[in-house]
């Protein structure tokens, strides 16, 4: 019977604690919201929402996801940029020699190079269709087929032309290629001539904005450089991304600089974005869209339109767009009850996932999961205030003591150099 007291005790203990720790774990977010999934094993992700973003760091660095049993889960923050970039490789040209209606070029990439996946060739000649083979290889010897089916061409017509010199292919690390550019059988009447080839690494990824709109706000009239101009302040809802604003213009035509700052501090506010405004009568009237340099979290912006002598244009309705933040995650085991993302405390470290670095290796398409409504944490406990804070009569008290402890020293001093004008001078100080 001890022993299952003792066992029962223990157990009590053991449970206690770990209460106490798992509400420790999460009273350091003031906020969180659930994420609702079908409850299967596997990849899932969604768009971090607006308010979520608004009280969480810049880099939502603070967020984290717990489980029903309070388990962290690793994620990754995905932000949904529209990319379009090439790098382009130092190669060196090599063994380029003609067989039959063919020719072939082969390039050194370098001892270890990056992910290559497009050539772009140049060959002699204009109004051809010419078959394109790529191959990659390690060590000049053991060839793989990276594409035997594609074609580039040029052709004139009107004094207009139209060529496409670049062929893609699956993402490599082969630091040898051999491009195999075959004659068009209808205009060459020989092998065609490989003046160039080149290598690069291309990524073109379509973007995903999040939009949401704001107030109108009222405006202010002001002289720009002299001339009538209006302004507005705008109010995003709270410190976010934000990339473009959208303005519905109810004018049929107009032409009106413009300029956008960031307005958090109106002391030092900086520009983002510059240009014209215009619309010509009779075309559609699609919304004004400006585009700033960068992404900016900020959140107050102000427009300033040049207006010269012309009315202030009446704008209907204003939008704000991001790239959006897609968070995803991977369930490892069933799940029944609804995930916690847990946010708002800005002093949290950066997580730093393994599972940040696997994002860009997925096989499937993650699978779209929902979030809930904002909820306050029930078990957040603040960080407490420092002691200067928590006590800040103290500091009253210790000025008021210092200020009483120099008005002695001073006193003292006063009374010593008194009483020794009023003795006079002595011997000593005649010799």
């Amino acid at each position: 019977m001890r022993t299952l007291r003792a066992v029962a005790l223990i157990g009590g203990f053991v449970t206690a604690a770990v209460v106490v720790v798992a509400q420790t774990q999460l009273s350091s977010w003031p906020f969180f919201v659930e994420t609702s999934t079908n409850g299967n094993p596997g990849i899932y992700q969604y768009t971090v929402p607006l308010q979520v973003m608004g009280q969480s760091r810049d880099d939502l660095g603070d967020l984290r996801l717990f489980d029903a049993e309070n388990h962290e889960i690793p994620y990754a923050i995905r932000v949904r940029k529209e990319v379009n970039e090439q790098k382009e490789f130092d190669v060196q040209v090599f063994n380029k020699v003609t067989a039959g209606s063919s020719t072939e070029a082969t390039i050194d990439l370098g001892e270890k190079p990056s992910e290559h996946n497009e050539v772009q060739i140049e060959t002699t000649g204009s109004d051809f269709r010419r078959r394109v083979t790529v191959e990659g290889s390690d060590s000049i010897g053991a060839w793989k087929t990276l594409r035997s089916d594609a074609v580039i061409f040029a052709f004139q017509s009107d004094g207009k032309s139209v060529e496409s010199n670049s062929v893609t292919y699956p993402a490599s690390r082969y630091r040898y290629l051999r491009v195999r550019v075959s004659a068009d059988e209808l205009s060459d009447h020989r092998a065609p001539d490989i003046t160039s080839v080149k290598a690069l690494m291309t990524v073109h990824e379509k973007g995903e904005l999040t939009t949401w709109g704001l107030n109108v706000p009222s405006y202010q009239l002001l002289r720009n450089q002299g001339a009538h101009a209006s302004s507005w302040i705008i109010d995003l809802g709270a410190r976010v991304p934000c990339e473009r604003l959208s303005l519905s213009i109810a004018e049929p035509s107009f032409y009106r600089p413009f300029l956008v700052e960031t307005f958090d501090d109106p002391q030092n506010p900086q520009l983002i974005a510059s240009g014209n405004l215009s619309r010509r009568t009779g075309d559609a009237n699609n919304p004004q869209v400006i585009v700033f340099d960068h992404e900016e979290h900020v959140r107050q912006l102000r427009l300033q339109i040049t207006d010269y002598s012309n009315p202030t244009l009446s704008i209907e309705a204003i939008e704000a767009s991001a790239p959006a933040r897609e968070l995803v995650f991977e369930l490892k085991r069933p799940q029944i009850v609804p995930l916690r993302l847990y946010f708002g405390n800005s002093k949290m470290p950066e997580p730093h996932y393994d599972f940040e670095k696997e994002l860009g290796r997925l096989k499937t398409a993650p699978v779209q999961s929902s979030v809930g409504d904002i909820k306050k944490n029930p078990v957040y406990t603040p960080e407490p205030l420092p002691f200067t804070e928590r006590v800040s009569w103290l500091i009253y008290v210790v000025l008021a003591a210092s200020s009483v402890a120099l008005g002695w020293i001073l006193f003292s001093l006063a009374r010593r150099t008194v009483g020794k004008e009023e003795e006079g001078p002595t011997v000593s100080d005649m010799l």
